[in-house]
């Protein structure tokens, strides 16, 4: 009995761990890394969480019209290494920043293109090759 229970409980461990490390490699899916567009806008806020800090900014056009962006970045532990905290960006902080857009037409999300690099309130934070700049 002692042994069945024992297989029934791996067996869920093992499908349930399976299950989150297929679902957190979709990045290729969701994102067009073959498209990169560049932004410069004002961060709205930072979300430092795992398992990907994300930063939202708004953008105006030449109209002024205001469209309102998010980029995924890497996990906090990551950045972190490169030097970055959680007030690394602020609410009013001006950014250069490029993402690969969504592949789904019309939402204003990417992932941020680390090959090139995000300036913030004119300075580099972040090189490109995802450097971190000192």
């Amino acid at each position: 009995m002692k042994g069945k229970l024992l297989i029934c409980v791996a067996l869920v461990f093992v499908l349930a761990s399976s299950s989150a490390t297929f679902a957190h490699h979709g990045t290729n899916i969701s994102y067009d890394e073959k498209k990169s567009i560049n932004f410069e806008g004002t961060v709205t806020e930072f979300r430092w969480a795992n398992p990907h800090a994300q930063i939202y900014f708004d953008v105006k056009d030449a109209k002024g019209n205001v469209a309102h962006w998010g980029g995924e970045l890497n996990s906090p532990g990551v950045l972190s290494k490169a030097g970055w905290t959680k007030r690394t960006f602020k609410a009013g902080d001006t950014i250069k920043i490029t993402l690969h857009p969504s592949r789904v037409e019309g939402v204003t999300v990417g992932l941020v293109d680390r090959s090139h690099p995000i300036l913030l309130n004119g300075k580099e934070v972040l090189g490109a090759g995802g450097n971190s700049i000192d």
